[in-house]
């Protein structure tokens, strides 16, 4: 009876699993690791990175696009070099990736529609590389050691922020989460507010990896994925969560595939997707994380595809909506307890809104999609 209650719960255990971490399509590219990713409002990319484990570095320029819709890989124009060890942000809606072995701190963006590389200004700081960039109110961030700085892409210029309170070495992974990026450097967790230039310290990481992990968001919640542990030869499954509300971390189920180090994860509509990174053999597969339970029969689109910036905001925020968003629906301003604050006339196109009379604090505005209610958060500094 003992030996059938065990398998029961191990049993139920896996298919709480099952429901949370969603085998995908494998990474098309061969295996790699070191490799960069990121992802635009409805599509991911991968690619660069390199394979070294009989001694002979091979890196690879390739450059993959991941439809979650289809759940398909498409290849694109190859980056300009054979790369890896890259650091990767995004910015308009575009992917900007730079450094790494083979760049001394020159960056590209990737245009999906015309498949194209374009030179952006090369970072004149220093040269990022097994660091995880992030991005926050539509400017990227790269950061070595104890220096930091900002891509604006308005002006295609680059410039220094304030220092990060320690000396960030390589295979940190990051974050961002509303108007904050978060860097993890080892056990240490700091946040980097652009609004105020300012770093702080947050709760120490408690889980097991002490790098080369990825990061990513979802549902205001930044995750840290697998990792090494201490050494390269050893390697994690661990998944972690941190909420910056709370300030605390909590564990997640663990990854059910090879553990492993350098992989690649980023999220697209509330979903984290993850893949490549070695354990000695480079691998190739790739998985979906639904943060809830009971999400993996839910479509991956969206019926309606909808902007909110900016993100914090102080006196006001535009909702952008598609050209054929039927006129004269009716959004809504609610607190975090549901209470209505504001009723918005909303039409195709951008709608600026007043929301200058709200105190500091996070908020919601949501709408009846075509299928079911829709919401995002917004920040008021």
């Amino acid at each position: 009876m003992r030996r059938i209650l065990v398998l029961i719960v191990c049993l139920l255990s896996l298919s709480v699993q099952a429901q949370y971490w969603i085998q995908k399509s494998s990474f098309a590219g061969v295996g790699r690791h070191r490799a960069v990713g990121c992802a635009t409002e409805n599509k991911g990319y991968l690619g660069l990175g390199h394979v070294n484990g009989s001694g002979v570095d091979i890196s690879y320029k390739d450059w993959w696009e991941y439809d979650p819709s289809s759940d398909s890989w498409s290849q694109k124009a190859n980056f300009p070099v054979n790369n890896h060890g890259a650091t990767s942000f995004v910015v308009n809606d575009q992917p900007c990736v730079g450094g790494g072995s083979a760049l001394t701190g020159e960056f590209y963006t990737f245009n999906a529609d015309q498949n194209t590389w374009t030179p952006i200004a090369p970072c004149p700081f220093f040269n990022p590389g097994d660091t995880q960039g992030f991005s926050v109110n539509n400017k990227g961030y790269v950061f070595v050691g104890q220096q930091m700085a900002e891509y604006d892409p308005s002006s295609n210029s680059w410039s220094l922020k304030a220092a990060p309170p320690v000396s960030f070495g390589s295979w940190t992974c990051s974050f961002a989460i509303e108007g904050s990026g978060y860097v993890k450097a080892g056990t240490k967790l700091f946040e980097y507010k652009p609004i105020h230039n300012t770093w702080t310290q947050r709760a120490n990481f408690p889980g097991s990896s002490t790098g080369g992990s990825y990061g990513f968001s979802i549902l205001q919640r930044g995750f840290v994925t697998c990792g090494y542990v201490g050494g390269l030869s050893t390697v994690t499954s661990q998944v972690w969560s941190f909420y910056p509300g709370t300030n605390t971390w909590q564990p997640e189920l663990e990854f059910p595939g090879i553990s492993r180090r350098f992989p690649v994860a980023f999220a697209i509509h509330n979903r984290g997707y993850f893949g490549t990174g070695t354990n000695g053999i480079n691998l190739n597969d790739f998985w979906q994380y639904n943060p809830t339970i009971n999400t993996s029969g839910l479509s991956e689109n969206t019926d309606v595809q909808w902007s909110i910036y900016p993100n914090p905001s102080v006196d006001y925020v535009n909702i952008e909506l598609p050209d054929e968003f039927p006129s004269g629906q009716v959004g809504e301003v609610r607190n975090l307890t549901g209470q209505i604050l504001q009723h918005v006339d909303m039409y195709p196109g951008i709608n600026r809104i007043d929301v200058s009379y709200l105190t500091s604090g996070t908020y919601f505005f949501s709408f009846q999609g075509q299928e079911k209610q829709l919401s995002k958060m917004f920040k008021i500094w």
